[in-house]
């Protein structure tokens, strides 16, 4: 295996020195530094230095893109006396990124999904391939073992995706992974929506599931959750006899901030679901034109919020009314808009793990599985995702 201490050793230098490093971490091809002072970085030098593709600094990063050897050089770089996010226990906030809250959202999201975005990208995979099978033999191919479990291998990893966050939300936001685990585990804990019915109270607060009917497959709950329940265990472990942290911080944690999720988090999903829901279905009376432009730029941001559920109660409402509903048909053709926006980056990237993990997001966006595609290429790099959002509005209005 080559060794990549010196280069490792000239990029710290040139990035200010380990003195100007807050921490590093890598994605696909990148070293992701934060730094203290991006003045002090010789950018000129790196962009021709050998073994440095370029250099790019955007979203609160100086990013040091390598190629596909980049996970060597991130444990040269660390050999450094470099802090790699995660490894060591760091000042809160350390590693948030710098600029506008854009840049640091995406930062956030991209931080928490690539860890297991090629077990997203598979997963997706298998869902096209058991879409192609039930199309292809009806029920004689749904009810056989085949379909039933490569159905289970594709539909589990979202299912459960809440507990892949879970872990990489506790190592962004700093606390204790099997604690993160338990909260989310309350959130997914099987027939809890029987449980909760309308008027239920906790200590007399009302609270409610958001408008799916359960935690499954969502993101921004889950990661408000696990954000909450850093900031109740920091504050824990400040005060709690070092005899009962071992098992007081973990209890106290979930006590409170388990509840807190379930009292906030999802009466605020609930009112701002009814608001879209309002929104949308005023918007559509008003002009169907508009309606499917603004539905078809805003669905791939709203399926990352998990808000696209806030058009799930109209839609029932027509088909149980009707028997038919145009409501969904302007959300059908954004999910290929990230197909377009994969296709023209795996043309013009000229790095390979780049084109690596388009490949299979490129595959799984085909059967309207965007997730991979969105959070590992398109929202990072911002403008293949600006695009696509455009285009898909482009496309709602053409259907609306």
């Amino acid at each position: 295996m080559a060794d990549y201490t010196d280069l490792a050793k000239d990029i710290v230098e040139h990035v200010g020195g380990k003195e100007n490093v807050k921490n590093v971490r890598h994605c696909i091809t990148r070293l992701r530094f934060q730094l203290k002072d991006e003045g002090k970085a010789d950018t000129e030098y790196l962009k021709k230095r050998d073994g440095v593709v370029t250099v790019v600094q955007a979203g609160g990063q100086y990013q040091v893109v390598i190629g596909n050897h980049v996970p060597e050089v991130y444990d040269a770089v660390l050999k450094q006396g470099i802090a790699g996010v995660g490894s060591v226990d760091i000042d809160e906030g350390d590693d948030v990124a710098n600029g506008n809250l854009f840049d640091r959202f995406v930062d956030l999201m991209s931080g928490l999904f690539q860890p297991f975005l090629g077990a997203l990208a598979a997963a997706g995979i298998l869902k096209g391939v058991v879409a192609i099978l039930a199309a292809i033999g009806g029920e004689n191919i749904t009810a056989s073992g085949l379909y039933v479990l490569l159905n289970a291998a594709g539909d589990a990893f979202f299912q459960y995706l809440p507990f892949a966050l879970a872990i990489t939300a506790a190592g962004k936001f700093k606390m204790n992974q099997f604690t993160a685990l338990g909260v989310t585990g309350a959130l997914l804990y099987p027939g809890i929506g029987e449980q909760i019915v309308e008027g239920i109270k906790f200590l007399g607060i009302p609270f409610a599931l958001p408008q799916a009917g359960s935690y499954y497959q969502t993101v921004i709950p889950i990661i408000l959750a696990i954000w909450v329940a850093s900031k109740v265990e920091k504050w824990a472990k400040s005060w709690m006899p070092t005899v009962m942290k071992l098992f007081g911080v973990p209890l106290l944690t979930l006590l409170v901030s388990v509840p807190l999720t379930f009292i906030v988090v999802g009466p605020v999903s609930n009112m701002l679901s009814d608001l879209l829901s309002v929104a949308f279905n005023s918007l559509y009376g008003f002009s169907p034109v508009l309606f499917g432009a603004v539905l078809g730029g805003a669905w791939q941001v709203m399926v990352m919020f998990g808000m696209h559920w806030a058009i799930v109660p109209m839609v029932i409402n027509q088909l149980a009314v009707q028997g038919f509903t145009a409501f969904f048909s302007p959300a059908v053709l954004p999910n290929f808009t990230q197909t377009g926006a994969l296709g023209a980056i795996m043309m013009k990237t000229k790095e390979d793990k780049v084109k690596q993990l388009a490949g299979p997001a490129f595959v799984s966006s085909l059967f309207g599985v965007t997730e991979p595609a969105i959070y590992g290429l398109t929202l990072p790099m911002r403008k293949p995702f600006i695009i696509s959002c455009i285009a898909g509005a482009v496309q709602g209005a053409y259907v609306g």
